[in-house]
């Protein structure tokens, strides 16, 4: 059924589990109620949606979704399957960066969200480390076959909420033109401005 719905809806189907991303109906509550506070408190903003930004927003989405799930099976699954697992996750976690990377060269801009995931990198270097994981320069990363495997518990929390974040909400990474803030001090009110757009109107011939 989830693979019928998003073959339907444009031929879009992630390489995720549906025992992982289909919810009951307290998680969709959950998840819904996530989506609303996420839209208040980001800024309105102008996309303009080119096919490269089109198949960017998809990428960031499908592999933020791959990603998650693999992480949570480092966390939770057979502990004898949690290098497999670890190294599918870094695999993932290497393709988001390198397109990241890509897209930022194409439109000459910051990566995102690739300075996020290096910044985890190197919050979590030490422990990395520490786990027999293998820090590049760049932040990309690979298992140290010569040290023994540990799993590194913060780091793969914290990459899964981020993947939560990016799966959620992938149109934050790409190129937009922001018009309207948010309101900095609440998450449940929405735009701080939308009440007064025709109200500044009034008064454009002043500026």
């Amino acid at each position: 059924m989830v693979e019928a719905y998003n073959y339907f809806i444009g031929g879009y189907i992630p390489k995720v589990s549906p025992k992982t991303n289909v919810h009951d109906r307290k998680e969709l509550k959950n998840k819904y109620k996530s989506i609303v506070s996420l839209n208040n408190a980001n800024p309105l903003a102008m996309i303009r949606l080119s096919p490269d930004t089109q198949i960017y927003a998809l990428d960031v989405k499908e592999i933020s979704m791959e990603m998650g799930e693999a992480a949570q099976n480092t966390l939770d699954g057979k502990p004898e399957k949690a290098e497999e697992h670890a190294e599918k996750t870094l695999n993932l976690f290497n393709k988001l960066l390198s397109r990241s990377d890509e897209y930022g060269e194409l439109k000459h801009k910051p990566s995102r969200p690739g300075c996020e995931l290096r910044n985890l990198v190197a919050a979590n270097k030490e422990d990395l480390e520490a786990a027999g994981f293998t820090v590049a320069e760049d932040g990309f990363l690979s298992i140290n076959k010569e040290k023994e495997f540990k799993i590194p518990t913060k780091f793969m929390k914290e990459l899964k909420d981020k993947c939560e974040y990016m799966s959620m909400n992938p149109m934050e990474y790409v190129e937009k033109k922001v018009f309207s803030y948010a309101h900095l001090h609440r998450s449940d009110i929405g735009y701080a401005y939308a009440s007064s757009v025709y109200t500044g109107m009034l008064f454009n011939s002043y500026c």
